[in-house]
């Protein structure tokens, strides 16, 4: 990375040099467009991704983060907590949880804007979302004595976990009553 911005500098440095003739300056030029072409698309193809997705990456940070607190509040209780595990295993998590998006997201992508896509894109993002939330749901589940969240709300997670069964995670009991 050094060396790539060094010639970039270079390069910046010999187009507003006078003593370089025209030709040469041009040929500068090019390489320096040539360079910085390629990063300027992915940036922009990044800003583009980002604004479509703002909602759920903030989401994902917030469930991430309350993840966190749950968790160190669950091994504090149990008497389990150590820092380097906290860093290790949330550092573990967020890297997990963003290569996993970044994998199914790219996945996804290639199949275009169809409606499949789209059903694919919130089944993605849905289980992107599941190992934070998943995780924070079931230590509070453990803490507040298997009391809270209810029962019938965590056995939807823990099948949605086996099954991948995106409707049957929020079919309410109304809806199954009325088939």
């Amino acid at each position: 990375m050094k060396l790539f911005m060094h010639k970039i500098s270079v390069w910046i440095i010999l187009l507003s040099e006078k003593q370089v003739n025209i030709w040469d300056k041009i040929i500068y030029a090019l390489k320096l467009l040539a360079t910085l072409g390629p990063i300027i698309a992915l940036l922009e193809a990044l800003r583009i991704w980002f604004q479509d997705n703002q909602t759920f990456i903030g989401g994902v940070l917030v469930a991430l983060l309350l993840n966190m607190g749950i968790g160190m509040w669950y091994h504090k209780r149990a008497s389990t907590f150590s820092w380097s595990a906290f860093f290790k295993g949330n550092i573990k998590m967020f890297c997990g949880v963003m290569l996993v998006y970044i994998l199914l997201e790219l996945l996804r992508s290639a199949a275009g804007n169809t409606i499949i896509s789209d059903a694919f894109k919130m089944i993605v993002q849905t289980t992107t979302m599941l190992w934070p939330v998943s995780k924070s749901l079931k230590n509070i589940y453990i803490i507040y004595e298997k009391k809270f969240p209810p029962a019938f709300i965590m056995e939807r997670l823990y099948n949605f976990e086996k099954t991948g069964n995106l409707k049957q995670l929020f079919d309410s009991d109304l809806d199954n009553a009325n088939k």
